[in-house]
């Protein structure tokens, strides 16, 4: 197996890519905060119906915890990649104008 082949982009292509990855990530973490709505408005039926016990509601409130906050950490994550590419950009656009 070789290396691999890194295409060459310019610039803006280069902040494009970046911009887009981040937003596909936050499209992702959309769709998985969504699902955990759905799970917890089908759980909220199960509960009313008294088809779930008290221990286990409380194991699916530690599951949605759990999930929600390492959302959260991802979000942090891409906040802080967003900021160094913006930054990145504006530092490039100052030096070149």
């Amino acid at each position: 197996m070789g290396l691999p082949v890194i295409p060459t982009k310019t610039q803006p292509e280069a902040f494009t890519d970046l911009l887009e990855s981040i937003a596909l990530e936050e499209t992702a973490i959309a769709h998985i905060l969504n699902a955990e709505g759905e799970k917890i408005q089908a759980s909220a039926v199960l509960m009313e119906n008294g088809n779930m016990t008290p221990d286990e509601v409380i194991e699916f409130q530690k599951s949605i915890t759990q999930i929600i906050q390492t959302l959260i950490k991802k979000e942090m994550i891409l906040e802080f990649k967003l900021e160094a590419t913006l930054d990145a950009k504006i530092k490039l656009e100052t030096n070149t104008a």
